[in-house]
């Protein structure tokens, strides 16, 4: 089974990814802590080799106020549970996404508005909870560090190495202050080495706060220590990395909900650009004008009826997810969706309908 030497790895995938520039945000005049809506970015369209391309079409036309899945991860182990996946069964997920014509994305991706991919791919996001051993192991083989082939780096890596034109990433919502097998991947002594190593290679961090303490149950000035306590954390081994998503213990929100977005403590500032629930939809488009980035679905794993495959199957059979044109200055949808599109966009980008 491929390993991957920690300090020499270089993701193929790095190789083929585009140009990462965020687009800006429109105003619409909805209240900030709510809703967000985002323009595509202003980069020239990415010229790719479509004979040597590296991903599938899903055969459907444009749809780019299509729905969009944010998929939720937890542990990876030896057997399947409620909120478990075996390495084989994930892999099997991604081998899914791949031939049913999604392409990855990020995030910061989805929340900015940043969707700029392959004509008649659709875009989703990968993302993992509660920083369990088995996301990211490291393993000690003859005197070299090397990532651990069953948990989830290791299968991603390996699956950008055979498919380095589709580049995966993901974004881990982690705990630096709760029980040792979540803390930080569990392993205390690689934990600057894993964090260093994930932003190096692509991958996203994100808060799931400082030791899981559902926001509801906390204080104003609470939730605020708690929020600036994982930033001091991750900034003690990652100085110069911004976190700017949280997902939300169990999902439940603060009461002061303006607080998830940005706050402060002892001098210390947050600011989140995207809010992340447990479960359990889709997403409208960033070009819906209810899309809202403080608010964003996630679909949980497993095979059960909520899980990714049943929503490819429904987004596919009843032509609801997000299509690309493959044009980022260009907005394509059906016309039947007209009243649904951001009014902001109209005088700023091109707008097609089907």
């Amino acid at each position: 089974m491929r390993r991957f030497i920690l300090t020499t790895f270089m993701p193929l995938s790095l190789l083929a990814c585009k140009d990462n520039k965020t687009s800006s945000k429109a105003n619409t005049g909805t209240s900030a802590d709510t809703t967000a809506a985002v323009t595509k970015t202003d980069t020239a369209v990415t010229k790719k080799n479509l004979s040597n391309a590296d991903f599938k079409s899903c055969g459907l036309p444009s749809n780019e106020l299509g729905r969009i899945m944010v998929l939720e991860y937890h542990l990876i182990g030896d057997s399947e549970d409620r909120w478990k996946r075996t390495p084989e069964n994930f892999r099997k997920d991604l081998q899914m996404l791949y031939d049913s014509g999604y392409y990855p994305v990020s995030v910061h991706d989805i929340a900015t508005g940043h969707i700029d991919i392959p004509a008649g791919t659709t875009p989703f996001a990968l993302t993992f909870d509660d920083s369990s051993q088995g996301q990211f192991r490291m393993l000690n083989e003859n005197g070299k560090t090397v990532i651990d082939p069953k948990c989830a780096v290791g299968v991603m890596e390996d699956f950008k190495k055979a498919h380095p034109g589709w580049p995966l990433t993901a974004t881990f919502y982690v705990l630096p202050a709760i029980k040792p097998t979540l803390r930080l991947f569990a392993q205390p002594e690689y934990k600057k080495e894993k964090l260093e190593w994930l932003v190096k290679n692509g991958y996203e961090i994100g808060s799931h706060s400082w030791y899981h303490e559902p926001l509801g149950k906390l204080s104003d000035a609470d939730v605020q220590k708690h929020l600036t306590m994982f930033v001091k954390e991750i900034k003690a081994y990652l100085p110069d990395y911004e976190v700017h998503s949280i997902a939300l213990p169990l999902g439940v929100h603060a009461k002061n909900r303006a607080l998830e977005e940005t706050g402060s403590f002892e001098g210390t500032t947050y600011k989140h650009e995207s809010v992340l629930l447990v479960g359990s939809s889709d997403n409208v488009s960033p070009y819906n004008k209810s899309f809202s980035r403080l608010g964003i679905e996630r679909i949980q794993e497993g095979d059960q009826y909520y899980g990714p495959g049943a929503f490819i199957k429904n987004q596919t059979k009843h032509k609801t997810r997000f299509v690309s044109d493959g044009d980022p200055k260009t907005i394509t949808a059906p016309a039947a969706a007209k009243d649904l599109l951001n009014p902001a966009l109209e005088k700023e980008y091109k707008i097609v309908w089907n």
